[in-house]
């Protein structure tokens, strides 16, 4: 009977709340009076019947999460730790000590310091084994409560314990946290005298900023011409989106709408700074993974001809979302509102939503042919649409069974790496400018060998990777490819590292291949796309590695 009483206590206050609500449910409750007492009903059998006995409150909390989930794939019920953790992503920043961390062979390991963070300064170094937070043995630990225990206000001390391969005893560091910045830029450097490259890999607070900032840098290398590298980036604040649209804009130019049932959520952003690219040549590089804000960001460059789109068709995340305080730390992010490029394109796709979920588009929203500021067509119904088609490189039948034991496989290359830099100390002891032109980029790192090719097969064989010889032969450019990043990740820095793929992207060289024929004046995306049928789906034959 006190679970009955406490479920007629929640309905009755669940169906009181509506009246205050100002929508369909307080404006038509008799109408809605029936699915109340179901609702109800259904609370009463699951908690008298079910085989294990359920608090009131659990039930209630699973109906409200289960409410809010079957109305689209981004709106969601928030938790005290959810909310946070959203939070340091849309921010940028967190109270932690700088280090990339994973679960390696069941031990707590250090990927990689953070430049300029606490853990570089102490010494903390790729390949660390942490073994002790505190009073606290990590054997075991899950990587989100090392995590928690190495995060914590500015200024505070965390004690860690790490085991380093040549070192006979283990090594105490006390850390002062301190606040750690999220880096937006995942690589900037020039690919030739004049072509520089700049990764966007996600979007916070501060993207607009860095990126400005890393344009300049590489402005002063000699960039005349970008390739902006937006696959992958899964988006964030539309607020940022805006900012970093707006480097490339002319002033006035309109960089997104979006629209709503509520007034607040129908504006019209606009760029409002002169350009601070100008009129150089861009390409910008999107794939399946590019998603939200980096949509928005591509429909702008594109929708006003500032830069040619190079890839494949974006994700399709047309929608935006609002963060609504609510009760008891919890909070709601759902969706308020669609966003609309330029010409008035609406790119979301409701393609991966299934019959479970709430459909977000409207029958003008899947109109397929829009105009451009010059007058090409472009099309929306489902993600950005590149102007240039090109698929990544297709793995052969070798790579793709090593990518099947992917995890392993990058367990061991990071093992073989962090050796091969404790064989080699004076490999990383000459710094390295990783940002400008240098012809032959990877042999002035290292010159990867026969005999290290062998070394690696040895691994993967001592590994049990289901493999024969002859995959061994035509896996070798793979091999040889994570080699080079690994240990420039390993020896140098994270930059170094983005840098030695680029001889192996496919996309990248292609974007690279066209934008050298750019010219120094006139419009260069209506010179590339002239002629052509657009979408314009490009052969990769010709590239070289």
């Amino acid at each position: 009977m006190k679970s009955r009483y406490y479920i007629s206590l929640i309905v009755l206050l669940l169906f009181a709340g509506t009246r205050n609500l100002g929508s369909q449910y307080s404006a038509n409750r008799a109408g809605g009076t029936q699915e109340w007492l179901l609702f109800e009903e259904v609370l009463r059998v699951v908690s008298d019947n079910y085989v294990d006995p359920i608090p009131p409150e659990d039930l209630v909390l699973g109906a409200v999460e289960g409410l809010v989930e079957s109305l689209d794939l981004h709106s969601q019920l928030l938790d005290q730790r959810r909310h946070s953790r959203l939070m340091e992503q849309t921010k940028g920043e967190f109270g932690g000590i700088g280090i990339e961390i994973s679960i390696r062979e069941d031990t707590l390991t250090v990927l990689s310091p953070i430049p300029g963070t606490p853990a570089q300064r102490v010494g903390l170094q790729s390949g660390d084994r942490i073994v002790r937070i505190e009073d606290e043995p990590t054997f075991g630990m899950k990587l989100e409560d090392a995590v928690k225990r190495l995060k914590g206000p500015p200024g505070t001390l965390v004690n860690i314990w790490i085991r380093r391969m040549g070192v006979d005893s283990d090594i105490h560091f006390p850390i002062v946290r301190a606040i750690i910045k999220i880096e937006s830029i995942q690589g900037k450097f020039m690919l030739s005298p004049d072509i520089g490259y700049v990764r966007l890999g996600v979007f916070s607070d501060k993207s607009a900023e860095e990126l400005i900032e890393a344009m300049n840098d590489l402005k002063a290398h000699g960039m005349q011409k970008l390739i902006f590298d937006l696959r992958d980036n899964p988006g964030g604040l539309l607020s940022r989106a805006v900012d970093v649209a707006d480097i490339f804009l002319d002033p006035g130019q309109v960089i997104v709408s979006t629209r709503g049932r509520i007034h607040n959520a129908n504006e019209v952003y606009k760029a409002t700074r002169p350009a601070l690219w100008g009129k150089g040549p861009v390409i910008t590089l999107i794939s399946g993974g590019s998603a939200s804000a980096s949509e928005i960001v591509a429909g702008a460059l594109q929708d006003h001809d500032k830069s040619v789109i190079l890839g494949t068709t974006s994700y399709g995340k047309g929608s935006v979302q609002t963060i609504i305080d609510l009760r008891d730390s919890y909070a709601l992010k759902l969706t308020t509102a669609k966003y609309y490029t330029p010409s008035g394109r609406c790119i979301h796709s409701d393609s991966r939503a299934g019959d479970e979920h709430h459909s977000l588009l409207v029958p003008e929203d899947t109109l397929q042919a829009f105009n451009t500021d010059s007058g090409r067509t472009v099309h929306g119904g489902g993600g950005i649409t590149p102007d240039l088609v090109l698929r990544p490189e297709q793995p052969n039948g070798a790579e793709r069974k090593i990518y099947r034991q992917v995890g392993k496989f990058r367990s061991m290359m990071f093992r073989y790496a962090v050796q091969f830099k404790t064989d080699h100390p004076q490999l990383g002891a000459d710094s390295i400018d990783s940002e400008a032109y240098v012809r032959n980029f990877e042999d002035k790192l290292v010159k990867i060998t026969p005999a290290m090719v062998a070394d690696v097969r040895k691994l993967m064989k001592e590994n049990e990777f289901d493999l024969t010889e002859e995959d061994y032969k035509e896996a070798e450019p793979l091999l040889r490819q994570w080699m080079y990043y690994y240990i420039a990740d390993a020896c140098f820095d994270r930059n170094t590292a983005q840098r030695v793929l680029t001889d192996y992207d496919k996309q990248l060289l292609k974007a690279v291949e066209l934008i050298e024929t750019a010219p120094s004046a006139g419009n260069f995306v209506e010179t590339l796309l002239a002629g052509r049928i657009l979408p314009d789906t490009l052969d990769q034959t010709g590239l070289a590695r």
